[in-house]
């Protein structure tokens, strides 16, 4: 990594500490809970990573449906610590909660993160076996960058082509349905993210050559490959025109989603539900992601 590439991963994050007012990240009750925090596991390369664990307490016997949440940050930025009260709120409407890590750039590329996720996912795959759960109730949240990977992981899971240009395994998890909040979706465009972050996410080399064909989450083999989607965001959130762009692409292929935009609030600023998950708002935002995974069920 050169001088000036972290150079602008540090303004960037300067930039996004701002916006997501990551310093003001709201404490939720873990009461009712039982609590696995920094479990460790290990990616496919033998990299330890750690995970998070919100077990609901509920009468022995009582299968729970699983949610797997990966946290945003820009990809360069971020833990899974930015959503312990989110998953709490998810914990306590009676659902399995794992909070994944990955590692961040500059230190990798997208590439081994998502190849991070995915191995983070089959590591839960296992650990299910330790729970009582229903295996056929299985869903994904994210937030900002979260949702771009989790968008990725998912279609990875049925195209070999994206596979391919990632150049790892997918995970073997199935996803009934996913929660996207805040999707950080589009990574190339000319603006103030694509601009300058897109050659740190992607690199420069045969990769980047093979993976340039899919880095717009509009392509088919994207598209297509996705589980139904609840996507929200807000006139105060930083990426508001992307889940807008993203959620009207996908009512153009006639892909099964659902978007709520919550309005003008200023206070509901970017990724909202996460990081200040006590919220009225937050709170309803997150009723209707339990209800869209209900709806998908069967």
């Amino acid at each position: 990594m050169g001088l000036v590439e972290n150079i602008i991963i540090s303004a960037t994050k300067f930039k996004m500490r701002k916006s997501f007012n990551s310093g003001e990240v709201k404490e939720v009750s873990s009461e009712g809970l039982i609590e696995h925090r920094d479990i460790p596991y290990k990616n496919r390369a033998g990299k330890e990573l750690l995970m998070d664990i919100f077990e609901p307490v509920a009468e022995k016997g009582t299968e729970l449906p699983v949610i797997v949440n990966i946290h945003g940050g820009g990809l360069i930025g971020g833990s899974k610590n930015l959503s312990v009260g989110f998953c709490r709120q998810l914990a306590k409407r009676g659902y399995l909660v794992f909070s994944l890590e990955y590692r961040l750039i500059p230190e990798v590329r997208v590439y081994e993160q998502f190849d991070d996720v995915c191995a983070g996912m089959d590591c839960i795959g296992r650990k299910l076996v330790e729970f009582d759960v229903d295996f056929t109730r299985i869903y994904m949240v994210a937030e900002s960058a979260g949702a771009y990977l989790a968008t990725y992981v998912a279609a990875m899971r049925r195209s070999e082509a994206l596979q391919k240009a990632i150049g790892y395994k997918p995970t073997k998890m199935v996803f009934k349905a996913m929660g996207l909040i805040s999707g950080m979706f589009y990574t190339t465009r000319k603006d103030s993210l694509g601009r300058f972050l897109s050659r740190s996410i992607y690199g420069k080399d045969a990769r980047s050559i093979a993976m340039a064909e899919y880095t717009n989450p509009e392509h088919p083999e994207i598209i297509h490959n996705i589980p139904p989607c609840y996507l929200i965001t807000s006139k105060a959130d930083m990426l508001e025109r992307y889940t807008i762009d993203f959620a009207g692409e996908l009512g153009n292929k006639g892909v099964e989603h659902y978007l709520r935009h919550m309005g003008s609030d200023p206070k509901l600023l970017h990724a909202f539900p996460v990081l200040n998950a006590t919220l009225p708002e937050s709170e309803r935002v997150i009723d209707e992601i339990i209800d869209w995974f209900e709806r998908h069920e069967s």
